[in-house]
């Protein structure tokens, strides 16, 4: 469920692109064409040190992608999420989420992704909390179609249904709005 989650994130992003996320993906691969071409320079002189640059390159080119989409994210369209109630239903196996998806960046956005997980509550230990989050109880990605003004929030909500975790749990939302 979270390689379907990362790749519909992926694609989100791919769909919409903007200028700096152009201007980036353009630089990494006029990088990436500048380095080859300087390791195949260097193979006359030093074969194995022509090796590590292309090495060193190929990461940059499958590492720099991500690290682009979450720089850029953070510095153009940044979001903060506050989540406001997780109930469980007492007559019902369902549990419902609220939360405020806050713009604080200068532009308006017209629609989020919105990633909800729902964890097992754990407040002792670092590193089971830490597991938790890799392993969620349940998860939900949905597409908020809705005008967000900067300097704005919008409320959300989302109800699983047929929950039948019986312990203490938390929520965590992830929102990248476009």
């Amino acid at each position: 469920m979270v390689i379907d989650a990362l790749k519909t994130s992926f694609l989100i992003y791919l769909r919409n692109l903007g200028l700096y996320d152009y201007l980036a993906l353009g630089w990494l691969v006029v990088t990436f064409f500048i380095l080859i071409f300087l390791s195949i320079l260097i193979a006359r002189k030093s074969a194995s040190f022509a090796l590590l640059l292309i090495v060193i390159s190929l990461i940059i080119f499958l590492v720099a992608p991500f690290m682009i989409k979450y720089k850029i994210g953070n510095l153009m369209r940044p979001v903060t999420v506050e989540v406001t109630n997780v109930k469980k239903l007492t007559f019902s196996p369902s549990l419902i989420i609220e939360a405020n998806i806050n713009n604080v960046s200068q532009k308006d956005f017209t629609k989020c992704l919105v990633q909800t997980s729902v964890l097992k509550n754990v407040n002792t230990n670092m590193l089971k909390s830490y597991i938790n989050q890799l392993k969620p109880i349940v998860n939900r990605s949905i597409m908020v179609e809705q005008s967000l003004p900067k300097d704005d929030f919008i409320e959300y909500r989302v109800v699983f249904d047929d929950f039948e975790y019986d312990g203490n749990v938390t929520a965590s939302i992830k929102a990248e709005c476009y």
